[in-house]
């Protein structure tokens, strides 16, 4: 019996395994753009490394895990190890000082002044003096007292900056008043025993506050808070998850990402719905979303995904979203680091400035700032079908292949190639272009009980096939 599989619509983004996914989704895709043009599938942009030694930069010395867009036109860079980088808006870079009180865990620009963090001491500089002194010469790395944390998020809401000071809340407020727990008008409690603040996030006029207890400790829990409250509104348990590590705002909502397993949770301010699960090996192995690592660029949420243990994921900068709200939020490994690698690093700050998007990797012991290429395409990019067959209990001769494309420019070319089976390895197959009619097409046999399709791109510069349909036939019979 002669059957066959048809893809054009690719709106679905990663499925949940190799065999199930949402209408439209890839067991595996890699730098490609499926917002941008309903039913078009596209490569995305490369990043290029802008954090090259240059005009007496001597390039970045540190992982850069938080960033702030100044009001002085300026971009600021805080470091694991204390050192402070200045970016102009003419993506000229520059290290400007170096925190005396070691890593830097926290930075928001408030009220005409930069505030950052280390464990025990908050440091603050006037904007003026920040893009005028290089180096810093106007600082106070230790302005205030905070209580020792991993963590120091940074939220401004109203008239107050917001700091989380381990199981506290403090503030400055419009008149640089700081309070370690609370405001000059209201005491805030403390969170239950153990729990330490991970990050925090404005939601309307209230505030959500992530937590956890230990690196090891299942437990995770969202507080919602309204800024002239004692205590907080609501608090939520995150079943089984190791902490929450960052709020994804959307809209009127939020997705959290809490634990090292990928997870995604929908919060609609009163109750948690897991909505998503980045496609992995979790078997002992662990990833993490670190609190800066988050932005929305071209109306979605980027979210930069590290190893934290034995590579259980891809990692790079996913996007999710929707195109608008006839399309299902769909997740993607959108961005690849210029050190053009999948495994082994971490993203620190992702941060969208004008048209552009930045993202702070380390690799190793070698780190650096990534911007948007918008003069070439990422070269490694690919998409991998789910499973194709059908029937499980039939044998099956794959026959024929084809793919649709909307462009194909001189210089860039579509690839073809099979795994049968579930197997680790592929085969190519070699197409035909008939260019009359926009498609690559062969006829090739396969006999298998299943077949997953890879189609990888080649670029030229800033040209890139975009593709609108993926076709095979095959006949089935049953199985011996």
């Amino acid at each position: 019996m002669e059957q066959y599989y048809r893809q054009s619509n690719f709106s679905g983004g990663l499925s949940d395994s190799d065999v199930y996914g949402l209408d439209g989704s890839f067991a595996d895709a890699v730098g490609v753009n499926i917002h941008e043009t309903p039913r078009i599938l596209k490569v995305s942009q490369a990043l290029k490394k802008e954090t090259t030694a240059a005009g007496g930069f001597t390039g970045i010395e540190d992982f850069c895990k938080f960033s702030i867009n100044c009001t002085d036109g300026n971009s600021y860079w805080f470091g694991d190890t204390g050192k402070i980088y200045k970016r102009t808006s003419a993506g000229v870079w520059s290290k400007v000082h170096t925190n005396t009180n070691g890593a830097i865990i926290g930075a928001r620009e408030f009220n005409a002044y930069i505030y950052y963090a280390s464990a025990t001491k908050l440091g603050r500089i006037t904007v003026a003096f920040a893009a005028s002194q290089s180096p810093w010469s106007s600082q106070n790395d230790s302005w205030a007292t905070l209580d020792t944390a991993t963590y120091h998020p940074m939220i401004t809401q109203g008239l107050y900056l917001f700091i989380g000071n381990d199981r506290k809340i403090a503030t400055v407020d419009d008149t640089g008043v700081f309070t370690a727990a609370g405001n000059p008008d209201v005491a805030y409690q403390s969170l239950p025993p153990n729990y330490t603040i991970t990050t925090m996030s404005p939601f309307g006029i209230d505030f959500l506050v992530g937590t956890k207890i230990t690196s090891t400790y299942g437990s995770a829990r969202v507080f919602r808070w309204d800024y002239s409250q004692a205590s907080w509104l609501t608090d939520d348990d995150i079943p089984g998850e190791i902490g929450v590590n960052v709020f994804i705002p959307y809209d009127n909502f939020a997705f959290i990402q809490a634990g090292n397993q990928g997870r995604f949770w929908f919060y609609d301010g009163s109750s948690l719905e897991k909505v998503k699960r980045i496609k992995g090996d979790y078997a002992n192995k662990t990833m993490i979303v670190h609190p800066d690592s988050v932005c929305s660029f071209n109306g979605l949420s980027m979210i930069g995904v590290s190893n934290l243990s034995s590579n259980p994921c891809n990692q790079g900068v996913y996007s999710i979203g929707q195109y608008d709200r006839n399309y299902p939020y769909a997740l993607m490994l959108e961005y690849v680091i210029s050190q053009n690698k999948l495994t082994s690093i971490e993203i620190g700050s992702v941060k969208a400035i004008g048209s552009n998007l930045l993202v702070a990797w380390k690799d190793g012991t070698t780190h650096g700032v990534d911007i948007i290429d918008w003069a070439n395409k990422y070269t490694g990019a690919y998409v991998k079908t789910l499973a194709l067959g059908g029937d499980r209990a039939t044998s099956k001769t794959f026959l024929e292949y084809l793919i649709g494309y909307k462009q194909k420019p001189a210089g860039t070319d579509i690839t073809l190639s099979y795994f049968p089976n579930y197997s680790g390895s592929d085969t190519a197959i070699s197409l035909d272009d008939f260019s009359a009619y926009n498609k690559l097409f062969t006829q090739y046999k396969v006999e298998a009980a299943l077949i997953q399709l890879k189609l990888a791109f080649t670029v030229s510069a800033n040209d890139a096939p975009e593709v609108d349909l993926i076709y095979t036939k095959w006949n089935s019979r049953e199985t011996l």
